[in-house]
């Protein structure tokens, strides 16, 4: 007579599927350590005896990330060390960051609800699209006066930048490995910050003539 337990186990091995058990991969770009998919976004470009990095890998996406980062918030950051967005009358640029920040608290408590519909890739892009239309309304600021519309600029980008911040915070803490994250949050903020830097070093000299111009006027 079969032994029942032996049985039961014989059947659970018998339905069990063979899988494959990977080793770990130590280190994030260890591409030995598992197959990647067919597709460009799999394919690491080399240039010279330079391998770079696959465009689906973490690495790559950080890059990207940070890149969106750089031209957005990061020129946003340089525009803002102008005073006042550049402007001689502080008030309109003061009422739009007033706006700005009124409509980034509330949108960024909700934002993660959008990302969640919306996907990481079309909430990043919607994100990005407020900073380039404050920009222009500080520009048309300057031709037209028109305050309206610098104010509306500056409540579309705190939609915005809720939206654009909660899916760059979902991409540094899923896209890392656990034991790389510190790293690659570090040369997040290095790229970020460097276009408040960037857009400095243009305004520099400018700033500087300025002050001299004004000097001699006063002499």
């Amino acid at each position: 007579m079969a032994d029942p337990e032996k049985t039961t186990a014989n059947t659970v091995a018998d339905a069990t599927p063979d899988v494959t058990t990977e080793p770990e991969a130590s280190n994030e770009d260890d591409s030995a350590a598992f197959t990647r998919p067919k597709g460009w976004m799999y394919k690491s470009p080399k240039l010279g005896s330079f391998h770079a990095p696959w465009y689906a890998s973490p690495k790559m996406q950080l890059f990207l990330v940070s890149l969106v980062c750089f031209l957005c918030p990061g020129m946003f950051n340089a525009v803002n060390g102008l005073g006042a967005g550049g402007q001689v009358d502080a008030k309109p640029s003061d009422n739009a960051l007033t706006a700005l920040y009124a409509t980034f608290s509330v949108v960024g408590f909700f934002a993660g609800t959008f990302a969640n519909r919306l996907g990481i890739r079309i909430t990043l892009s919607f994100g990005g699209f407020g900073y380039g239309l404050y920009v222009s309304s500080l520009l048309c600021y300057n031709h037209t006066q028109n305050a309206g519309f610098l104010i509306f600029a500056g409540a579309m980008l705190g939609v915005c930048a809720g939206l654009l911040w909660t899916a760059q915070g979902a991409i540094m803490m899923s896209y890392p490995p656990e034991n790389s994250k510190g790293r690659y949050i570090s040369w997040f903020w290095m790229i970020f910050n460097m276009g408040a830097v960037i857009g400095s070093l243009v305004n520099f000299p400018f700033s500087q003539s300025l002050a001299y111009e004004t000097y001699k006027k006063k002499l």
